[in-house]
């Protein structure tokens, strides 16, 4: 199931990126046109150093500042921006969402008919991720902390209806599976060779007595 879904996602993004779509927020190519041109033109955009026209990975940590005067005001741990959303996106992970001074300094920033009461989230509820665990490494799990597995194989029988069922078991000999085995396989050599042994000894005698006797029925002419 997750390889599935790992699977499609994947091929979603490289087809995005290979064929270098424009993103409608223009957080990839920024476009503009010159005074007296009809002509649209696109550049790349950078992050931190990074050029969307070369890698569609870029990014850059999300920061909270002052429309007019650029000031920033915050840097927003574990949050980033990037040429694709869905790329920053999976890149990102949670830390901030973990810590209450950092939720309640990002509300600060926020217009207050938005707030609401947020709490941070519980840490010790995790099991297989940590704070820091990236939205990429929990989706390849489908964001489940823990499988509960279950088999009922009559369930599986009557939903399959298959018309025969078969298996295979691999197993590894141990030395007292191979003695007994060469046990085994010495004692019906011997009980073998206490049924033949006799009846060749007599056949044999028998072949040596015949050879004799047209021997001594071979009368020489003078």
């Amino acid at each position: 199931m997750t390889s599935e879904f790992s699977l499609s996602l994947s091929t979603i993004r490289k087809t995005t990126q290979s064929n270098a779509l424009f993103s409608a927020q223009q957080t990839n190519y920024y476009a503009y046109t010159l005074s007296g041109n009809i002509y649209t033109y696109t550049d790349p955009n950078w992050y931190d150093g990074c050029n969307c026209g070369a890698t569609s990975t870029c990014k850059s940590q999300i920061n909270i500042r002052d429309a007019y005067n650029n000031t920033i005001y915050m840097y927003v741990p574990g949050i980033y921006t990037g040429c694709y959303v869905i790329e920053s996106l999976l890149q990102s992970d949670l830390r901030c969402f973990y810590n209450q001074s950092c939720i309640d300094k990002l509300q600060s920033y926020l217009v207050p008919l938005s707030q609401m009461n947020v709490s941070a989230l519980d840490r010790s509820l995790l099991v297989r991720f940590v704070e820091n665990s990236t939205t990429q490494e929990m989706m390849d799990e489908l964001m489940i902390e823990t499988w509960n597995s279950s088999i009922m194989y009559e369930s599986y029988y009557n939903e399959c209806q298959p018309s025969q069922c078969s298996y295979t078991v691999e197993t590894k000999n141990d030395a007292i599976y191979i003695i007994t085995t060469l046990i085994g396989l010495v004692g019906g050599l011997i009980t073998v060779l206490k049924l033949a042994v006799p009846r060749m000894v007599k056949l044999i005698v028998f072949c040596i007595r015949r050879y004799r006797m047209r021997q001594n029925a071979v009368i020489p002419i003078g």
